[in-house]
């Protein structure tokens, strides 16, 4: 198994979860109808803005505006996207599981892939997790990469540059297929303090 990411917080992910949420869905659905990505997106947001957000009305534009409702969404959209676009079987499901656990939100996607996704996934992981400065890379990708940015590692630039977040992509190889499990734990009060 080969590992890539900035996780350091292994006590998260071993508090008893308050909820957990699975989800199973074929990338050939929603390669069809991409929209669906964002709309399954704002509603995983709003659901689990309620989490982090108790005391706001839910027909409030406060609860429609709230930094962690779109934050949430804009995390999860990017994994899904990832995991349509990186699937070899488009018959095969994705994976998801949400999870709640106290001020965290954790999100696990997997989904299987053929070894020529691998190798381009794999190559912008490992530029991602080795720069020192995400900010830089992110322009130099904006850039560079105006004709196929589906391919760049934009969005999970963003998604680590801007958001309190850790994540770990590892690849596991079982027979023909290549398994991609995407976990990222999503903290609702800033990065724990070291």
């Amino acid at each position: 198994m080969r590992k890539y990411g900035n996780f350091k917080s292994t006590n998260s992910i071993q508090q008893v979860p308050n909820s957990i949420i699975e989800i199973h869905l074929k990338p050939l659905d929603l390669m069809r109808y991409w929209r669906r990505i964002g709309i399954l997106s704002d509603f995983i947001g709003y659901f689990y803005g309620f989490s982090f957000l108790p005391n706001i009305p839910t027909e409030s534009i406060d609860m429609k505006n709230s930094e962690i409702v779109n934050s949430i969404s804009t995390v999860f959209n990017e994994l899904l996207e990832n995991a349509a676009k990186y699937s070899y079987d488009k018959k095969a499901d994705i994976e998801i599981s949400l999870i709640h656990r106290g001020k965290t939100f954790e999100i696990l996607v997997r989904n299987k892939t053929n070894e020529s996704n691998v190798t381009s996934y794999e190559a912008s992981l490992k530029e991602i997790f080795s720069t020192k400065d995400l900010e830089k890379l992110y322009i130099e990708k904006l850039e560079t990469n105006e004709n196929d940015q589906h391919r760049s590692g934009i969005g999970l630039i963003m998604v680590l540059k801007d958001y309190p977040v850790e994540m770990e992509v590892s690849f596991e190889t079982e027979g023909e297929d290549t398994i991609i499990t995407s976990r990222v734990i999503y903290f609702t009060n800033g990065f724990p303090q070291s």
